[in-house]
């Protein structure tokens, strides 16, 4: 009898890996040529406090996105790097409950890098402000005139 159970286990294990769905780890906005595109596909992988209207992003999930889930999740374990363009006037539900802070030495490397194919639409005049959540590896960096707003997530 236990023979035939962990047949059947495995059995459905390889099954259920075998799909027509892509079970990547990264998503990139790099792959969608529209606005439009790259903000649904990225409202559904984050908590999103207001409408945004163009988004940048390279999310790394070890246990995939919600398009290629088809077994249960594992550990946790994600980096998610992303940049959105929302209304001057919603800034505030994006930095509610965080904590202003200015950084010694900020390494923006990682925002250049997500911004790097489309420049143009992310351009920046304004002094930016740093946001930290305490407790939590979550920063984030806002140009609050231009509605630009910095993202980054690491959950180890």
């Amino acid at each position: 009898m236990k023979t035939i159970n962990f047949t059947l286990t495995i059995l459905i294990i390889g099954l259920s890996s075998c799909s027509d769905t892509s079970n990547s780890n990264k998503l990139e906005s790099d792959d969608y040529d529209t606005k439009e595109k790259r903000v649904e596909i990225l409202k559904k992988e984050i908590k999103s406090f207001s409408n945004f209207e163009n988004a940048e992003f390279e999310l790394f999930n070890v246990n995939g996105f919600s398009n290629s889930r088809t077994t249960l999740p594992g550990a946790s374990s994600w980096d998610y790097k992303f940049v959105i363009k929302v209304e001057s006037s919603k800034v505030d539900k994006w930095t509610h409950g965080m904590i202003k802070t200015k950084p010694d030495n900020y390494d923006d490397g990682w925002m250049t890098e997500i911004i790097k194919e489309r420049k143009s639409e992310w351009k920046t005049g304004s002094e930016p402000e740093f946001y930290i959540r305490k407790g939590d590896n979550v920063i984030m960096v806002v140009y609050q005139d231009e509605g630009i707003i910095f993202k980054r997530v690491i959950n180890n």
